[in-house]
């Protein structure tokens, strides 16, 4: 915790206050989806998403998702990923629901555990990510964990659709 507490250039004191019930440090916003129904912004106060942005730029943008994410990635957008599917006469298009509170705490402590964090870091990071036991929708770290976390889909959906000549 020395090492975090150096790098963050914050108190131990202040690791551990975001480490345990940091709830508290959101703000929840209602907005309307363009689709109708409401969707629910979790944006983290303002010292506990600068935590989150170190995060984000010294953990996570340094790893790569998968291929096949096109969201959330620098440099990518909607056209690269339609041009794959250029000319083709179907297209599936599929939008998962609740998408961020569905990558629970679990998942990204596994992910900060296999890229060589001991327990107590791993714990601290996931805790520094998530709100509730999931990824809020409004931290700036989410994007990037969501796709981390969900390169072994993309592999199985990509591995699913070569078997069948889909693109």
């Amino acid at each position: 915790m020395d090492d975090l507490s150096h790098a963050l250039r914050l108190p131990k004191e202040v690791i551990l206050k975001f480490s345990f019930n940091n709830d508290k440090y959101y703000h929840r916003v209602e907005m309307k989806k363009k689709t109708g129904g409401i969707r629910h912004i979790e944006s983290p106060l303002r010292e506990l998403k600068a935590i989150q942005r170190w995060v984000l730029r010294t953990i996570l943008d340094k790893l790569s998702p998968s291929v096949y994410a096109k969201g959330f990635v620098r440099g990518k957008s909607i056209l690269d990923n339609a041009k794959p599917h250029e000319g083709n006469q179907y297209v599936l298009n599929l939008d998962l629901q609740d998408f961020f509170t569905n990558v629970k705490a679990s998942h990204v402590y596994t992910l900060f555990k296999n890229i060589g964090y001991n327990n107590n870091i791993a714990f601290i990071l996931t805790s520094f990510c998530t709100k509730g036991g999931y990824l809020p929708q409004g931290a700036p770290t989410s994007p990037a964990l969501s796709n981390l976390v969900c390169l072994r889909l993309d592999h199985r959906i990509s591995t699913y659709c070569k078997k069948r000549a889909l693109t």
